[in-house]
Parts: structure tokens; sequence; C-alpha cells
């Protein structure tokens, strides 16, 4: 199309820019113009297939459909989304303002109380329910959880774990308190937690729910206090005492308290006042009265082989009602410390050539006792003096003998100086040496009465004088103390009849080849001095002997006499422990002409509750026909014959 000229008539020119604006704006692609109009030659304009494609689809019917529908359904999407989101806040917001429902964040839980409490004293909280909801609930039950060891208010003997109480509707805005006592128990600075569940139900409804809340508080206090006095530093193997003091620190009476040790390695227990009541570590104090006290004394000694700090500790409390061993509930637990240096004078005593703190010897045997010392100081020890100190009834006062040294029966010591032991007028730095003694043991026999867990005491002490950094003389000592204690004695005898006994037998004696002939054994049991405990005295039978009793049928060929307990000076001076039973043989004819064996050897033994250590009779030799203790019965009384 040719641009309209200036002599064409008005009504058909066109504005050039009009025609300008149609083209840019029409759906039809212009036709190929030459290029002649514009430039003198023909030239083509084309325009991509893509966009021509676009056109098409548009202008077709479906693609008028959906433009029409689409933004309607994206409308109606959003408008949904606004409704959701509008209809959400709104339940909400009515939710957690109250409206017709009933929130837990509008159920409060007020306690109120003291940060602090001291133990075994009575003490109080206050918790108060409050219900902010615009509707009121029905029922509302208060439950409370109380720390372990709570006792009653009143009465501190109850154990008080929980509380519930009913405090019934509550209605809009209405608020309940109520006031709980109870008597905490702990260890000094513990931390305790009570715990707080209020459980309620809405009206016009059967669904219960609820809340919780918690009280913290501190453990001040104890309702008795704990001193324990010994010294910062000892030797090894040097005797110490520790002293406990308990002193009430309550107004109400303290009871079932219970004091309770844990002592380092190498911490050997002497002795205690009171002695223990459990083991070597507990004591049962009872009960402790307001402004009263308690002191236990502990005697021991540490045994160590270098310089090295030991850790001992103590607690009390309350007994367990479980166990009366433990401690149910602290008060307080104190862990003191003692350094232990080396001795400046090593001291041992071996008995027998044994080492150790208790020996075990048999009455009526001399005993052995070797006194190894040695000076571990880097300087010279003077004056230096050994002693060893007797005691007990069961050893002989006059057969006691010490080589270098001198034995006093008046004072029952054996003493070992430098007027006997030339070099004990200054031992030299690490010079050691050995000092001997024997002691002769009673035998129990002679009187039992007087030796009931009979025992043998060597107590010795090195003592003498070190040149100390001031140049002054110091007394340094070492003592250390053995027992020797005196295992009882069994004593066993076994006896065979045919005419006596405590059965009556029948059969030929001497007994005869193919004929039956009865027999009754007698067993005695003594003891001497201690008792004994799981005794019992066994034997085999032959297998051609014949059982008759059936009080105590043997198992497995053997004979077991179970007799238990035991006391000491059973048959020494008493009547011993016996019992008899029947057997009976039938020879064969090849056993003609020869005595038989009915009971093999016999023993006895038990556990020697003194020592700890297990006894063990004399062995009785096999009892044969030849062996009958009938009045008149001689070793031709046991031949068989024909």
């Amino acid at each position: 199309m040719s641009l309209p000229s200036e002599n064409e008539p008005a009504k058909e020119k066109r504005n050039a820019l009009e025609e300008l604006e149609n083209r840019l704006y029409s759906r039809t692609p212009p036709p190929l113009r030459h290029d002649e109009e514009f430039l003198g030659e023909e030239k083509h304009i084309r325009i991509a297939p893509g966009l021509t494609a676009e056109a098409e689809r548009k202008d077709s019917a479906l693609y008028s459909i959906f433009a029409t529908v689409m933004p309607w359904l994206q409308r109606l999407l959003i408008a949904s989304i606004l409704f959701f989101l509008f209809a959400a806040g709104l339940g909400l917001f009515g939710f957690w303002r109250g409206g017709n429902t009933v929130s837990p964040q509008n159920i409060t839980i007020q306690i109120q109380g003291p940060v602090g409490a001291a133990a075994g004293e009575e003490t109080a909280i206050e918790v108060t329910v409050g219900n902010d909801n615009t509707l009121p609930l029905d029922a509302v039950d208060l439950l409370v959880e109380y720390p372990s060891d709570t006792r009653r208010a009143g009465d501190l003997a109850s154990s008080l774990p929980r509380y519930r109480d009913s405090l019934g509707p509550l209605a809009s805005g209405e608020r309940v308190a109520r006031r709980l006592s109870f008597v905490p128990f702990g260890e000094e600075g513990e931390k305790k937690t009570i715990g707080v569940t209020v459980e309620y139900r809405p009206k016009d409804s059967s669904g219960t729910f609820s809340k919780n809340a918690s009280y913290e508080f501190a453990i001040n206090s104890a309702p008795v206090t704990l001193r324990v006095m010994m010294p910062k530093e000892v030797n090894s193997d040097q005797i110490f005492e520790i002293a406990l003091e308990v002193n009430s620190n309550s107004s109400a009476v303290q009871r079932n308290l219970l004091v309770k040790g844990q002592y380092p390695f190498g911490f050997q227990f002497g002795e205690s006042t009171p002695s223990p009541s459990f083991a070597k570590d507990t004591w049962e104090l009872g009960d402790l009265k307001p402004q009263s006290k308690r002191v236990i004394q502990i005697k021991g000694k540490v045994e160590a082989t270098e310089e090295s700090e030991r850790t001992f500790r103590f607690s009390i409390g309350t007994q367990s009602a479980k166990d009366e061993k433990r401690i149910g509930t602290i008060f307080l637990s104190e862990a003191p410390t003692v350094a232990v240096r080396r001795p400046f004078i090593s001291l041992d005593v071996l008995v027998n050539g044994e080492q150790g703190k208790t020996f075990v010897a048999r009455s009526g045997q001399t005993v052995r006792a070797d006194i190894a010392w040695a000076n571990n100081l880097p300087t010279k020890i003077a004056d230096m003096e050994i002693t060893a100190e007797l005691s007990g009834s069961i050893y002989n006062r006059s057969a006691v003998s010490a080589a270098n040294g001198y034995y006093d029966s008046n004072t029952n010591t054996v003493r070992w100086d430098q007027e006997r032991v030339a070099r004990f007028g200054a031992v030299e730095p690490g010079e050691d040496g050995t000092q001997s003694m024997s002691v002769a043991l009673l035998p129990i026999a002679t009187n039992p009465a007087l030796y009931d867990n009979p025992q043998l005491t060597i107590a010795v002490t090195a003592r003498g004088k070190r040149l100390d950094e001031q140049g002054l003389y110091q007394n340094v000592s070492m003592s250390v103390v053995k027992e020797v204690k005196i295992a009882t004695t069994l004593a066993l005898s076994a006896r065979l009849f045919h005419e006596g006994g405590f059965f009556t037998s029948s059969g030929p004696v001497p007994p005869k080849a193919e004929q039956e002939t009865e027999y009754t054994v007698v067993w005695s049991l003594s003891n001497s001095s201690n008792g004994v405990t799981y005794a019992k005295v066994s034997a085999l039978l032959p297998s051609y002997v014949t059982w008759l009793d059936r009080v105590n049928p043997p198992v497995g060929g053997g004979v077991v006499w179970d007799v238990g307990e035991v006391e000491a000076g059973v048959g020494v001076g008493t009547p011993p422990r016996e019992v008899s039973f029947q057997i009976s043989i039938r020879p064969s004819l090849s056993q003609v002409g020869a005595a038989l064996a009915l009971v093999g050897d016999t023993s006895a033994s038990g556990e020697d509750r003194f020592t700890g250590t297990t006894v063990v009779s004399n062995a009785r030799s096999a009892l044969t026909t030849g062996t009958l203790s009938d009045v008149g019965a001689s070793p031709q009384s046991g031949v068989v014959t024909k």
C-alpha cells in the first residue's frame, strides 16, 4: 500500500499515524510490501511463526471460554482462603479469651512459702487455686506430691508422700486457698521440690483436665549437728582416736538416728565406745532429745607403705524402715582427711612365721613371736627399747622365754633395752633387726570353765629418742597389737556293741558264715572351748554291711550325723553329744577266719565361731567285729566262724 499523495481527496486520505497504529495492533500479518515503496527495491517484513500461532490460539473458542472462567475461579480461591483465616482467627480468639470455653491458661495456681526450711521442723506452704474462665467448674481436686522422706506434722513416725483434697465446684472468678503443713527431711543445702496438680472438670463436661505447678525450697539447717574430731596427721600403723559428737539442733525429738562410717583403704578398726551396732561402722543412737548429745569414740590405725592422704566419711540420719543397717534420710555428712606419714620406727610381729593381725593356734602348743623393727629416720635413734605385754589366761606364765630379753612375771612383759641389746644405745639410720620370744599355751582340758573363747594378746611398743632440727631430743614410739586366738578341740569316740548299747542286737558272736549278726555303733562328740556350728560326723560302710536304723539312712554307702550346733564345754564336765545306730552283717564263707570291718575311719568337723576356722576332730580308726566294747569281749569275738 502506498502513502496517499497530497492531491487525493481529503476523505480518502488517512493520517499516517493512525494507519501505523492500526498496523501495529492488527492481528492479521501485513502483506508483503515492495521495497520500492520505501527505497525503490522490493523488501519483505516477516513475523515470527510463534507469534502467529499464539494469536491463532487466542482466537479459538476454547481459549475464549477459559479466559472468561479462570478469573472467577481465582477470585473464588482467594475468597475461600480469606474466609478460612478469618474463621480460624475467630476460633483462636474465642479459645484464648475465654468465650464459652474453659482455658487452662485461666486456671491459676499460686504457691507461697519459705525459700528455706529446717530439716525436722514443721513448715507450711499456702496453695491458692483460681478460676478466671467465664464458665464455672463443676469439680476441682488438689493433688500435692511431697519429696521423699517428708513426714506428717505432729506425727514424725508417719510418712507424707502425697496429699489430696477435693475443693468442690469453683465459680467463675472464684479462688480457694489451702494451708499445707509438713516436716521436711534431708541433707543441709539439698534442694527439694513439691509438685502441685489441679484436676478440674468444666461445667456440662464429662472430661477431666489438669494443670501442674511446682514449688522449690532448700534445706537450710539439719536437725542435728555432726562434729568429727581426729588428728590432722598420723604415722602409719599408729593407733589414733576419732571422736564423733552429735548434738541436737531441733526443738523436736529426733527419732531412730543412725551414724554410719566409711573407712579409707588401709584403715583397721580397733574398738569403739559404744560398740558398733552393725559390723564395725554403724551405730544406732536411738532418739535424741532437744539440747542433748551423743559421743562415739573410735580407735584404729591406718597402714600405708608410703606417705599419703586418707579420707574418712561419716553420715548421720534416720534409720531406714526397710533396712535397719542403712540410713533412710541423710541429715549431714562429714569427710575429714588425715595425712599418713611413714612411721619413725617400723614394727611388726610374726607369729609362728606368719604375718597378720590375728592368728589361730591350738591349745597346748608353743607360740613363737618374732618382733621385726627398723629405723626409718635419717638420724640415729638413741636409748631404744622394745616391750611386749602379754595378756590372757590361756598362756603358761612359767613358760615364757625371750632371747636377749627379760621377762617380768609381775607385769607380764618382756623387755629388750640397751643393757641386753648393745646396739639399742644408738640405732643407725636404716638399721633393722628382730627380737624373738616364745610362749607356751595351756591345755584347755585342764580347766575348760576358764577358757571361753580363749586368746593371747601381744602388745608390742618400740620407743626411743631422735635428734630434731633444733638439736633437741624428741621421743618417738610405735605400737602394734597381735591377737592369737585358740581354736577349740573336737573330740570324737566310736564304740561297737552287741550285748550293750541302746538297741538290742541278735545273732551269734563270734559271727558265723551265712548267718546274720547285728551290732550297735555309738558315736560321742565333745567340744572344749568355743562354740562350733555346722558340726557333722561321717564314715563309710563296707558293701557287705546292712543299715538297720531308718532315722538317718546312709547316702552312697556312707553314714553322716548332722550334729549342728555344739556349745563350748560339751563333753568336758558335761555329757557329750551321742548318737547310736544299728547295722548287721551276713558273712560269706570266704570271710571265715577274719575280723570284718563294720564302719570305716570316722572323723568330725565344724566351724569354730570364735576363730572363724574349720576344726577337725581326731580320726577314729575303723570299727571291726574284733573291737567290741562289750564286757568280756576279746579280739577272738570278732573272727568269723563256720
